[in-house]
């Protein structure tokens, strides 16, 4: 199956309410008025489909500059544009190349063949039984699944384990797109145009000197400076030596479902060591920056708590001390993010994230998700602002029933004792999940912005009190305990009332 020519995108016209397909990727590109959506029953795959499709497209068909990049997205590509732009590729990504798979290596010498199933992430197999499947539920992927598996466990997934290397973004990055309603303007609201590449130091010299891994091998032991890996090699990083082993038999695979069709039971896997200095500048993630002893520290953002995408969102879209040499922290949004806001005015901004938490190599919890910016959401510092008052409220809570638990020898209170300030976390984030998300998106959120901050600091804090006091009361039953859940309660209203006050 060759990624360029055969059909492997699994979709659905009319927004996705038309009947599945397999769409090739010059219809996507160059047929108008289907609205396609990408249809996939997982989450994740869908997400790492997109980003499949937008690298292909980023590398093939570079913009030179912003109206060539409004005319893609006004226009699909002519039949005569799509074959000039993949015929330098023609090779590049075919999945059975006899000696240049997509995404493989071929002669890998593996002990034993890996099931297939340890390709879609989070799915049990050996001892990673992070979601409710079975071992061997998955036994045979068609090509379509098996090229975008292969593309997201090397792109946005934890490695296979000791010995084996990760993604250049980190063991589990979380991923920042661009959503729009139909797929192919998707596609290219996520390509950067070539000057946008360049600020972020990404050299793109074309497929003569740029060649992915499994055309160019990274050589063993090896030590590659982040600025010494091109735009094509970058996204299509492939970390590890992998090869997929053809099933003995056709049938329907266990992921679409559909027709019988040749695919893959298993893959071999070896170690193979090399050295990356510094972090190459992928564009399709947030990443953060840390001044550590005159040290500049950069790492991607990625999910190290339960805590919702929301918390997050200042630093996803929104520029932070970037420009001001005294900070000691800052944080560059992901390129399709930035180049919709220096190129939209007034538009409302729909994020995609997704991402994995994990620990170590084992994922424990898969999180995807969809969230709405009005319009104005970049002016000044409102949304930063917002997510602020959420968190700063948030942290009220905990800290000060945090207290309660614990109480203070040296004040003659004593402690609840049971870990109430944990709860009161999943409670708060619960219960101000629909708050956030409808005040994020609402059409009067900047352009009313006096009157709408004030509303939300003033709900956000009546969680918090309703929280406190739905997990204190019945500890009010010991009269011993009355005297802690008091101080704590008085503590956390004069921080509660500092948000309403800073925000009237």
């Amino acid at each position: 199956m060759n990624l360029l020519v055969d059909p492997w995108i699994p979709v659905r016209a009319d927004h996705g309410a038309g009947a599945f397909q397999l769409l090739t990727y010059r219809a996507l590109l160059c047929e108008p008025g289907q609205n396609w959506q990408i249809s996939l029953p997982r989450d994740d795959l869908e997400l790492a489909c997109l980003q499949l499709l937008a690298c292909m497209t980023q590398v093939i068909f570079l913009p030179d500059d912003d109206p060539v990049l409004r005319q893609r997205l006004a226009h699909p590509l002519t039949p005569a544009e799509f074959d000039a732009g993949i015929a330098p590729f023609a090779d590049w990504f075919d999945l059975d190349h006899p000696t240049q798979p997509f995404m493989q290596t071929r002669g890998v010498k593996a002990a034993e063949t890996t099931p297939i199933q340890k390709l879609l992430i989070g799915l049990p197999e050996g001892n990673n039984h992070a979601f409710f499947n079975e071992a061997g539920e998955v036994g045979h992927l068609g090509g379509p699944v098996a090229a975008i598996a292969l593309f997201n466990q090397a792109s946005n997934c934890p490695s296979f384990g000791g010995g084996f290397k990760g993604s250049l973004r980190g063991g589990a990055p979380i991923t920042t797109l661009v959503f729009d309603h139909d797929l192919r303007r998707m596609v290219w609201r996520n390509v950067l145009t070539r000057p946008r590449v360049a600020e972020r130091l990404i050299d793109a010299p074309g497929p003569t000197l740029d060649r992915p891994s499994w055309v160019a091998p990274i050589a063993e032991k090896s030590t590659i400076y982040w600025n010494q890996i091109g735009l094509m090699r970058g996204l299509f990083w492939q970390p590890a030596h992998i090869e997929l082993v053809k099933s003995d038999q056709a049938r329907a695979c266990d992921v679409l479902g559909g027709e019988t069709t040749a695919g893959y039971s298993g893959f071999l896997k070896e170690k193979f060591n090399f050295t990356v200095e510094g972090v190459w500048p992928h564009p399709h993630g947030a990443m953060n920056m840390t001044l550590k002893k005159g040290m500049l520290e950069q790492r991607f953002a990625s999910f190290t708590t339960t805590a919702p995408a929301w918390t997050q969102l200042s630093e996803f879209v929104i520029p932070r001390g970037v420009n001001d040499k005294d900070a000691k922290e800052g944080s560059t949004p992901a390129g399709p993010i930035s180049q919709f806001h220096a190129t939209s005015i007034g538009e409302r901004l729909n994020l995609l994230i997704g991402g994995y938490r994990t620990n170590q190599a084992s994922v424990l919890e898969r999180r995807h998700e969809l969230i709405g910016l009005a319009p104005g959401w970049g002016a000044e510092k409102r949304l930063s602002t917002l997510v602020g008052i959420g968190k700063d409220a948030k942290k009220a809570l905990r800290g000060k029933l945090y207290f309660a638990v614990q109480g203070n020898k040296d004040k003659g209170l004593k402690g609840l004792g049971a870990a109430v300030h944990e709860t009161a976390e999943k409670l708060f984030y619960a219960r101000t999940e629909s708050l956030i998300h409808e005040t994020f998106s609402s059409d009067t959120t900047f352009r009313e912005w006096g009157k709408t901050r004030r509303s939300y600091a003033q709900q956000v804090t009546d969680h918090c009190r309703d929280i406190f006091e739905e997990l204190t009361n019945p500890y009010t039953l010991k009269p011993e305990l009355i005297p802690v859940i008091a101080w704590s309660r008085r503590a956390l209203n004069i921080d509660l009332k500092k948000l309403t006050e800073e925000t009237a």
